[in-house]
């Protein structure tokens, strides 16, 4: 039996026993595992640009084309609060163990390990009201700690890591 912050045997997602019956993947989703999502899914691409924005229609960029050379290893990005919630869903349903996002709380338990650019991760908590939500961590666009951001779109410095209920 693991001890906390040891590795669940097993688990495809590589999530580590944490506090409170979950376990807490170590680093986000890769490119590799959400394109496994979207071919077996269909599902469309969320816009990676504020919608007011002259580049989202010169320009447009998404989870496949961030404006950024990324390896399939690299963490997924330009993915909504949808997006990351729907992968939670089908993988779920994948591997047949409950997983969903962290909350903050739960993000605290254990630090993301990520390669390369750093990234702010989407978390279950509301921000003002549930049209925004928090993100964790200083990424490559910002030095906070956690902001609010709207749920209807991706962001190319924002990806997800999953929560396992045990």
């Amino acid at each position: 039996v693991p001890r906390r912050g040891q590795a669940l045997p097993g688990d495809p997602a590589g999530a580590v026993l944490a506090e409170s019956g979950i376990a807490i993947s170590r680093r986000p989703v890769s490119r590799a595992e959400y394109a496994r999502f979207v071919a077996e899914t269909g599902r469309e691409p969320s816009r990676c640009r504020v919608r007011g924005s002259l580049l989202r229609v010169l320009s447009p960029r998404d989870w496949r084309d961030p404006g950024f050379d990324q390896d399939e290893e690299a963490a997924v990005v330009c993915v909504s609060l949808a997006d990351a919630q729907a992968y939670s869903e089908w993988y779920s349903e994948q591997t047949g163990h409950r997983y969903r996002l962290p909350t903050a709380t739960d993000a605290r338990t254990l630090a993301p390990e990520i390669i390369g650019r750093p990234l702010s991760l989407w978390l279950l908590d509301c921000g003002a009201d549930c049209h925004e939500r928090l993100v964790s961590g200083p990424s490559w666009r910002s030095d906070e700690g956690e902001r609010r951001l709207d749920t209807g779109r991706g962001y190319d410095d924002v990806g997800f890591r999953l929560v396992r209920e045990l």
